[in-house]
């Protein structure tokens, strides 16, 4: 299957005020463009490095992986790095194994 890249900013994995379309993880690749909340259990993580070290403009990334672990991964939860300070712990360390839900546009 296809790996699905779901790009959070603010939101991320955070309780929405407003209703938002709940799918299941198989449902994601049918949802794309759509803004939907998915809950699944955290199966890898993976933390970009950059070489070499602080390279010109390249920041690394964190990527969670909802489903399977890559390269089986059926969604990918993507946190850029100008959006950690948003959590109260690194998300690498903190959500491996965890039931998440994330909402956002597929």
């Amino acid at each position: 299957m296809q790996n699905y890249l779901l790009i959070i900013g603010l939101f991320l994995f955070s309780n929405i005020l407003f209703s938002q379309t709940e799918i299941l993880l198989d449902s994601a690749s049918a949802s794309i463009g759509k803004t939907v909340k998915v809950c699944d259990k955290v199966a890898g993580i993976f933390v970009t490095k950059l070489v070499p070290p602080k390279a010109v403009g390249e920041k690394p990334v964190t990527y969670l992986n909802l489903g399977a672990d890559y390269p089986n991964t059926k969604l990918t939860i993507v946190i850029f790095q100008k959006d950690l300070p948003k959590f109260p712990f690194n998300p690498s360390d903190h959500y491996k194994g965890m039931n998440v839900c994330v909402t956002g546009e597929i």
